[in-house]
Order: structure tokens, then sequence, then C-alpha cells
């Protein structure tokens, strides 16, 4: 018996090591579980932010090349057939609803699911659907979404939303997959906006109730990029009228800030002002009868839209008055510090409610410093349009309050400036 204690001791502490090292192994698969399930959320919600952010900028590429109404947006997929509903939307038509799955094969995009294999949903701004009689979309159009919770967002245009898992009581088969309440949760699930100016959805931290993930796209995210396409290509309608048998390298006359109406050339042989409609004093000048404006430039409708927002001066060296021209001389405008340009258009950005002037432009559309601002680096103020300009840079500090889009062309070459 004596003998045999030494060898029991010696079994109890192989048992415990063989003990230990199972719970060992155990540990460790468990570890490896949690890294692997850990591991693979991460990977689902990085899949969810890409094909979100692929989502946003489609819709905004699509705001920017949009040929009848540039700014404007698809109206949601209520059919979950990928297409918008309406699509065309005809004019003076609503969509289905301002609520539902992201339009992906009218925006032209693969089938794009979310890292738990749903599909995106999408809200709209209505006064941003794609309609030629709705009310004029341009930089002054105010997004109507309200984003609250986390990080709260005013002036909101549209909302991409990845619906992630299904929560709670959600169904999810074929005969409820258009509920809006079997995808998203709280103020998200309500299916439509609500009453004008109060169109409200959240984002909040995520939990066992709440797994809603979103991207915004605001006024500031969209515009800058259509407001740049809107001057190029009144840019180039100019240069298309000069380059007419009988324009000869001359560019027309403004129209008046006053002239809101006709946006006719003035008979005073204005320098300055918005670019014109009517041409009949630009004709008289060039010694011409019917020149217009080469076809489309100028009469879709983006130009309706836009004309209000839509700055110009013409330069002395290239007005219809002058002979032909043959350079700038000490005549031409200067833009960013060269004087060099034969003319320029400046599309306003949207009105900053901290200037005074600003804050008027609805009511008073006939003085330039409500549409055009001082440059905070050079102190150049182009609203004044006496020849010195400086051209708002591709990104834009917000607090700077300075947002003109000036495109031109120089006298050397037909580049732009």
């Amino acid at each position: 018996m004596i003998q045999a204690r030494p060898r029991l001791r010696h079994q109890r502490g192989l048992a415990l090591l063989i003990l230990l090292a199972l719970l060992g192994v155990l540990a460790t698969v468990l570890i490896l579980k949690i890294t692997a399930s850990a591991s693979a959320t991460v990977d689902q919600d990085t899949q969810s932010v890409r094909a979100m952010g692929a989502a946003r900028a489609a819709l905004i590429a699509r705001a920017v090349l949009d040929q009848v109404s540039p700014g404007s947006l698809p109206c949601p997929d209520v059919n979950n057939d990928g297409v918008a509903d309406p699509e065309p939307l005809p004019p003076g038509g609503a969509c289905a609803a301002y609520i539902g799955r992201l339009p992906w094969q009218t925006l032209g995009l693969p089938d794009l699911r979310d890292g738990y294999g749903e599909r995106l949903w999408y809200v709209l701004s209505p006064a941003f659907r794609r309609d030629a009689v709705n009310a004029p979309i341009n930089s002054d159009t105010p997004g109507q979404l309200t984003l609250s919770g986390l990080s709260p967002l005013n002036n909101v245009i549209a909302i991409v939303f990845s619906p992630g898992p299904a929560m709670g009581a959600q169904q999810r088969d074929a005969a409820s997959q258009n509920a809006v309440a079997n995808y998203l949760e709280g103020l998200n699930a309500t299916g439509s906006p609500g009453p004008p100016g109060n169109f409200t959805y959240e984002a909040q931290q995520l939990s066992g109730t709440f797994n809603d993930r979103m991207l915004p796209i605001t006024s500031d995210m969209l515009f800058p990029a259509v407001e740049r396409r809107v001057a190029r290509e009144a840019r180039n309608c100019l240069v298309q009228f000069s380059q007419q048998v009988g324009a000869n390298n001359r560019f027309p006359w403004a129209a008046p800030l006053t002239d809101t109406v006709n946006f006719a050339d003035s008979p005073l042989s204005l320098h300055q002002g918005r670019i014109p409609w009517v041409l009949a004093n630009t004709n008289a000048s060039l010694g011409t009868a019917g020149l217009a404006w080469v076809p489309p430039c100028f009469a879709t409708t983006w130009w309706t839209n836009w004309r209000e927002l839509l700055l110009y001066h013409v330069s002395q060296a290239y007005e219809p008055d002058t002979t032909i021209p043959v350079g700038c001389g000490v005549n031409c405008l200067t833009v960013n510090g060269i004087a060099s340009a034969k003319f320029v258009v400046i599309v306003a950005g949207r009105a900053f409610t901290a200037n005074p002037n600003e804050s008027t432009r609805p009511i008073n559309k006939t003085i330039a410093s409500n549409y055009l601002e001082v440059d905070p680096a050079s102190g150049v103020d182009n609203s004044l349009m006496i020849g010195i300009y400086v051209k708002a840079p591709e990104r834009l500090t917000p607090a700077a309050n300075f947002n003109d889009r000036l495109e031109c062309v120089q006298d050397i070459g037909t580049w732009p400036c």
C-alpha cells in the first residue's frame, strides 16, 4: 500500500495535466471561433460600406450627367426589380414612393448587396426627382431630409441604407420583400417621408434592435460637382457661339442682372451680367443677322433651372463691337492673377445663410453680391464684376463661405483657365 501511493499521486498529476491541456485546447478553439466570428463581421461590415459608397458615387454621377435636369436623382425601386419607379418619370409626375430599394439597374450598377446579402435601400427628397415640370433643381434647392441621432444632419438630399440581417419579427420572404419595416428599424421603417420639412430618419448605435447602416447625400456633397458641370457646359456653349461664321471669335454682350424674364442682351452693350438668351444687340454689333446659340445650347430644361445662377463677363478684347480679335493686349479679364481670359462664366453655389446679402437671394435677384463672394485667400471680391476674378478651388473649406464655380477660356489656345 505504501508503495502504491506515489503511483496514485503520479496518475492524478498526469490526469490534471491532461485536463489542463484539454481546457487549453477548448479555450483555443473558442478564441478561434470568436476571432473568426469577429473577422467575418468586420468583412461583412466592410462589404456593406463599400456597397453603399459605390451607390452614393453612382447617384452623384447620375445627378451630374443628367441632360434634362442636372442635380436630379432617380425615384426609388419599389418592386425589387432594380429599376426606378416610374422610369422615366412623366412630366409633372411623382415617384411611386420616396423610400424603396436602390434602383441599381437604372444607375447602371451591378446588383449591389451589403455584407449580409441584402440589397440596398434608398430614400429621396421629393424635390430632387427628375421631373421637367417640377420646381427648378439648382444650388438653392434644399434637401428635405433630416438625419437624427449620431452625427445629426439637415439639408439631406438622399440616404443609402444597408439593412443588415433580419431583426426581431422582420420577415424577408417573397411575400414580405417590399415592406420597409422588414428591413429597416426605428424611424427608418416608416415607409415614406413625413410632412414637408420633417422627413426624419435616424442613425443610431448598432444594437439588438437596430442595425441600419447608412450614407447620406447632402447638398455640399452633390452640388459642387453639378455646378462644375453646368459651368463647363455654359463655357462650351459660349465657345461654340464664337466659332460661327460671323462671330469670328467674339462673344455675346451680357444680359443685365435686372432682366430675369427675357435674359436679353442689353442695348447698353453690357460686358457683365448674366448669359443672354436673346441676342439681338449682339447680332447688331457683329453686323450679322440671325446668329443664335448652337443647338442644343441653352435650349433645355437645365438652362431654365440654372440661368439665374449663371453670371457672365466678356472682355473688351473679345466683345461683339471689336474688330476681329488678335489678342488680349490689356483688355482681357484677370483670373487667379493671370490677365488672359476672353470671358468668364460663374455658377453661384448655394447661398450662405451667414451672408446677409445672399440670404435675400430668393427675393432680390438683381445684385451680384447676392450670388458671388470674396475669396478669403486673396481678398478679391468676385461680386464687383470689375474684371478681376478668383476661381474657387475644387475642394472647398466649408468655413470659407466662398463657392464661386468659375470657368473661362484663355487668350492663348482654347483650353479653359
